[in-house]
């Protein structure tokens, strides 16, 4: 080797690297800080399977869709105390989930419904005899 490449490694091994950006901030070395960005982006990642993974089993069970349309053929035939029951359990299971809003608000709304339509029959019935 000639001797200005010799010169050159020499300065190129006595050089440190000193940065003056983020790494200056923290009193860690940079190698430290690297492995905190894997940590982090590897929990991250974790943390979105799980809750991926989650949802699809939450998907397939379903009984609370089960017990809705259970209650939904009770209240079309006409038992409607069956139906509140029925929707109220549905209703319970929702909120052990907490995945379906929108079939929840349904159910809430079904339900009040079905409570008025009880009260009526129950005063129609009274006033008859």
């Amino acid at each position: 080797m000639c001797e200005s490449c010799n010169s050159f490694l020499q300065l190129y091994n006595r050089y440190e690297f000193k940065s003056a950006h983020l790494y200056s901030f923290f009193p860690v070395t940079e190698n430290y800080f690297m492995t905190t960005y894997y940590y982090i982006f590897s929990i991250m990642l974790l943390t979105i399977i799980f809750i991926l993974i989650r949802s699809f089993i939450l998907r397939k069970k379903n009984a609370p869709v089960r017990l809705f349309n259970e209650a939904l053929k009770n209240e079309n035939s006409g038992h409607f105390e069956e139906a509140v029951i029925t929707y109220e359990t549905a209703l319970k299971e929702i909120n052990k989930i907490r995945f379906h809003g929108t079939l929840k608000n349904k159910i809430i709304d079904k339900i009040k419904v079905l409570r008025t339509i009880l009260e009526y029959n129950n005063n129609v019935r009274f006033t008859r005899y």
